[in-house]
């Protein structure tokens, strides 16, 4: 059978036609699947201002109230043994001593997984500006209010810690790091007696820890309301290096806290307090890590309203790089058991 030319031509036309609408119907298909794979890879962002209400509100959370006489004066005792000793008439409002029923508030911090979901690491500034990790042997933040009043210590009032084994009171000194209950500031050398000296901490004796042996309290008068801790240097006097933590991407220092504990001390814990946006990393500025030190990274972050974490071993080298995965999700009980069973 004779085809006609015309009916090739309308034919190639119509195939050409519809060659034309299926390549743009491929075209537009892959790029809707592609524009999918977009979305769908855009996970969710840690939420900085998350994490800043997760620390902010474990400090609330960790507040204990107490009712005090200002006149008589008396001792409160926390929830983890910490005792404080007022005076009478020592809380005062614009210089002079108030009468009546006082509120008491009272933070103690014993352990480096409430340090760390409270945000209060034990970093510390030397009069020489370095910065050093401290050991501590209680932290604690303490104020008075009357009403909607704040007041003021015009006598000093005495903390006394829980009991601790004397192997471990080793010249506990008294550091400061702000009044109020959500400072952040580093933790500095007190002079609470105005000497123009640090203060130490004195050694009591107890009656026996909770295994029978003998136990130890750490006394100090703090002159100020606010947060206090007992502390000492790390002062490790070998080689000492810098270092540098590298965070997943899409992490930087405004939505994600990254700590550092030293294996072997319960009660140590540094934070990264510097991050280079240029590098995209981490950082501590005073270089004394000691290099040869078993440690662990932990990384925190809010994702999607939870709680997200990563935590590695490590041993630290010249010049650190620790590049940390990708943080998975938890809770806060979990996380604090997961921090306390480090070594």
């Amino acid at each position: 059978m004779k085809t006609n030319q015309n009916s090739v031509n309308g034919l190639n036309k119509i195939l050409f036609v519809n060659f034309s609408k299926f390549a743009l119907g491929l075209t537009l298909c892959i790029g809707l699947t592609l524009t999918s794979c977009r979305k769908e890879d855009n996970s969710p962002s840690p939420d900085g201002a998350a994490l800043t209400e997760f620390f902010e509100t474990n400090r609330i959370e960790s507040l204990q109230t107490f009712t005090l006489n200002a006149t008589t004066g008396g001792i409160i005792t926390g929830s983890e043994g910490t005792k404080v000793v007022f005076q009478p008439n020592s809380i005062g409002l614009n210089g002079n001593p108030v009468t009546g029923n006082v509120t008491i508030q009272l933070i103690e911090l014993y352990d480096r997984s409430s340090m760390l979901t409270l945000n209060m690491p034990t970093t510390g500034i030397k009069p020489n500006g370095d910065h050093e990790v401290l050991k501590s042997g209680g932290e604690f933040f303490l104020n008075a209010v009357q009403g909607s009043n704040q007041l003021e210590l015009l006598i000093p009032a005495e903390i006394q810690s829980r009991g601790v084994n004397p192997a471990q009171f080793e010249n506990f000194q008294i550091f400061r790091a702000g009044d109020d209950i959500n400072a952040t500031d580093l933790w500095v050398e007190a002079d609470e007696d105005g000497d123009g000296e640090n203060d130490d901490a004195q050694a009591r004796d107890g009656q026996g820890t909770a295994t029978g042996g003998p136990a130890m309290y750490n006394v100090f008068n703090t002159s100020a309301f606010g947060w206090t801790n007992l502390d000492r240097w790390y002062n490790y006097a070998g080689t000492t290096t810098q270092l540098y933590v590298d965070v997943p991407e899409g992490f930087d220092g405004e939505n994600c806290s990254v700590y550092l504990t030293y294996d072997g001390e319960p009660t140590a814990l540094a934070r990264m307090d510097i991050y280079d946006e240029d590098d995209e990393l981490f950082t501590e500025h005073y270089g004394r890590i000691p290099v040869g030190q078993a440690v662990h990274f932990i990384l925190v972050a809010e994702i999607d309203g939870v709680l997200h974490y990563t935590i590695q071993a490590a041993t630290i080298s010249v010049n650190h790089v620790e590049v940390m995965a990708s943080p998975q999700p938890t809770t806060q009980a979990q996380l604090e058991v997961l921090i306390d069973a480090l070594p």
